[in-house]
């Protein structure tokens, strides 16, 4: 986890860069009983209004809670597997990798299993990371399942996986957000709170629901991104292999994000986290991911200029990936591009402007202009990152 001192190694690592079961529907209005021979007849029902969404995910209605407890609870191996093996946890697991054709159960098996330095760590980044597929494979059901009876309890599933499982990472780096002073500190000082307000989304509302998929994965990634610098960086200074176990375990939530952007960026994090620490170099671990990051964000910057995204959800949606994408690269962008005068805050508002265009869709010119700036500063930190061509598609070399 954080310590007091990762603060400052997480932001030199920038700096180097220069859940309660188902959501039911709602309730039809019942109408009343007919009238019986009875000479004083009940009166009728009254109408009752549909329920709102539930914001949180009741412990007692999801079965791997107290599982997840005993999991944050434990200190070592002995007390990660009691809290898995043949426990509900374990049974989610099951039925995320039929869901996910994954094999996360496998993995996590396999380092409860082992020995060596850094297995505790290890078994736990393996059991977060599964839940994060978990969440993920169930916000896509809530988005795109044409069944639209299977939506709600899909977003409900993935609001248990966020509370119970998910959560203490998030609130781990906002409260070592907030406990720094500098202007970076910004970035990460309401996350966890930011994610707890995008599940009180309605899952029945497309136009909402679609951005706030989006938003809830790619923050999500942003707590990885920023957990794994720190622990990357904490490894390095203080040649601590733990924290080096941790940040490898880390980087397996984010592999899939390098996966066709920057595919050789793989080989190259996994030797640096799992061989000799004197070798690993935390700012080179960022900036392959950051290489694999930059390239997805690129597409979202220009896709909604297409009419057919104009006042529709899957504009929204496209704007929201792009702006929550861009949000985990912001401080560094704003390190690196200083020298160009780049505004953070500035490129931010820039996002949610072309939002609000692309969400009226009546100002075509606006949303061309918008775009155009967000690709100038998209491709400004590429060049940094050293990418040979501002792409959002086009997948890195291995070196020679």
């Amino acid at each position: 986890m954080l310590r007091p001192s990762a603060s400052l190694v997480l932001l030199g690592t920038l700096v180097m860069l220069a859940c309660g079961g188902s959501t039911p529907p709602a309730k039809p209005q019942p109408t009343p009983a007919p009238a019986k021979p009875d000479p004083k007849p009940a009166d009728p029902l009254p109408a009752q209004p549909a329920e709102p969404p539930a914001t949180t995910c009741a412990a007692d209605s999801f079965p791997a809670a107290a599982s997840l407890a005993a999991l944050y609870a434990a200190k070592d191996l002995a007390g990660d597997r009691a809290a898995y093996q043949g426990t509900p946890l374990q049974q989610l697991i099951h039925s995320s990798d039929a869901a996910t054709a994954r094999k996360d159960d496998a993995a996590i098996s396999a380092a409860l299993a082992d020995t060596a330095p850094g297995a505790h760590e290890a078994a736990v980044t393996a059991i977060q990371g599964a839940l994060g597929q978990w969440m993920r494979q169930n916000l896509k059901v809530a988005a795109e399942d044409p069944d639209i009876i299977k939506r709600p309890p899909a977003f409900a599933a993935a609001r248990c996986a966020w509370q119970h499982g998910l959560r203490p990472l998030a609130a781990e780096l906002q409260k070592h957000s907030q406990e720094l002073s500098s202007e970076k500190a910004r970035d990460d000082a309401t996350i966890a709170d930011d994610i707890d307000a995008l599940f009180t989304t309605d899952p029945a509302d497309e136009r909402k629901l679609l951005p706030a998929r989006q938003a809830i994965e790619k923050s999500w990634y942003r707590v990885v991104h920023r957990l794994l610098a720190s622990e990357a960086a904490e490894a390095r200074t203080r040649n601590d292999s733990l924290s080096q176990r941790r940040a490898l375990g880390l980087f397996n939530m984010l592999r899939d994000r390098l996966q066709d952007r920057n595919t050789p960026g793989i080989a190259t994090v996994e030797t640096m986290l799992a061989g000799d620490i004197a070798k690993l170099d935390p700012f080179e671990v960022v900036r392959q991911i950051d290489i694999a990051l930059i390239k997805r964000a690129r597409k979202y910057c220009s896709e909604a200029v297409e009419p057919k995204f104009h006042a529709t959800a899957a504009g929204a949606a496209s704007v929201r990936e792009g702006m929550t994408y861009t949000r985990i690269l912001l401080p560094a962008m704003r390190t690196a591009l200083v020298g160009q005068k780049f505004d953070a805050d500035g490129h931010m508002t820039t996002w949610q402007l072309f939002a609000d265009a692309v969400e009226s869709g009546d100002d075509k010119d606006e949303i061309k202009k918008l775009s155009d700036d967000l690709v100038h500063w998209n491709c400004a930190y590429q060049q940094v990152l050293k990418i040979r061509e501002c792409t959002s598609t086009a997948d890195e070399l291995a070196a020679k």
